[in-house]
């Protein structure tokens, strides 16, 4: 759950969730929520799916040519693994489609994925050799971040790899993304979900823009 929206929303009501309305959503967040919630979590869940999707569907800019280690270069470096089935989890504007084999995208906000759908409601037919999550699995709280490394885990093929680039909490400094709340990995982290999960990991490094790259095998 995002605390920022979460702490701004009991703020402006003194916990109140009748006095949530839709005017106070728009004047607050900028965003346009028509349901109405029982719980002011509800909401809350709810307007961070809302913030996400203003932000990464028409202000996100995408340039993989900017990341040292985690982008166009991978390109190369999937196909020499020769994979039966690639995913994008978070492919944005789908660049690797066509220049990684076998790959399709996914991404809950971009409508040049191939899926257009959350990761967590995804149901994919098979499983995958590769998975890329290039600044995807990044937002909200750690317990979000471990179900959706499990998603991946579980959709991956035994001795399958886990490509990342993950943000270690820098805000982004867009209007836009004032109310996303962004994980702050590291090191620790990184390891201790390998041993949750019985990954290997195969590579840390920094990339570009203080992000890290690391690299998970699943372990047969």
């Amino acid at each position: 759950m995002n605390r920022k929206i979460f702490a701004e929303l009991v703020a402006k009501t003194n916990n109140d969730v009748s006095k949530i309305t839709s005017e106070l959503i728009k004047e607050t967040f900028d965003v346009t929520l028509d349901k109405t919630h029982n719980t002011i979590v509800d909401y809350t869940l709810d307007i961070d799916r809302e913030c996400l999707h203003r932000y990464f569907a028409h202000h996100w800019p995408t340039d993989m040519k900017k990341w040292k280690h985690s982008g166009l270069q991978l390109i190369d470096q999937v196909n020499d693994l020769n994979p039966r089935a690639v995913l994008d989890v978070g492919c944005g504007a789908n660049e690797f489609k066509g220049k990684i084999h076998n790959l399709i995208g996914l991404d809950p906000y971009n409508h040049h994925a191939d899926f257009q759908i959350d990761l967590l409601d995804f149901r994919p037919m098979e499983k995958f050799d590769v998975i890329l999550a290039l600044g995807s699995i990044n937002f909200g709280g750690q317990n979000k971040i471990i179900a959706e490394v499990s998603k991946c885990v579980n959709m991956l093929e035994e001795d399958g790899m886990i490509i990342f680039r993950v943000n270690p909490g820098i805000q982004h400094d867009k209007p836009e993304a004032k109310w996303i709340e962004f994980y702050a990995w590291n090191v620790p982290f990184i390891i201790e979900l390998a041993g949750m999960f019985n990954l290997k990991v195969l590579d840390i490094k920094d990339d570009s823009n203080k992000r890290k790259y690391f690299v998970y095998r699943k372990v047969k």
